[in-house]
């Protein structure tokens, strides 16, 4: 999954990306966890992912 900077920079969007590692208070389930990004306001949730268990951040040198 990649997201460009503009789609998490709130200079850019009003928009906020989640990763949740809890939900309601308890821990993700089993086949859910540990932990899942949510991408709110989409039309069609493909960027809602669940069992995420890297997340890699990477900058574009100039």
């Amino acid at each position: 999954m990649l997201f460009s900077l503009a789609e998490l920079d709130a200079s850019f969007i009003d928009r906020v990306i989640i990763l949740a590692g809890q939900m309601e208070g308890e821990p993700l389930p089993n086949g859910r966890g540990p932990f899942r990004i949510i991408v709110p306001d989409e039309k069609k949730p493909a960027r809602c992912i669940f069992e995420v268990t890297n997340l890699i951040v990477r900058f574009a040198k100039d």
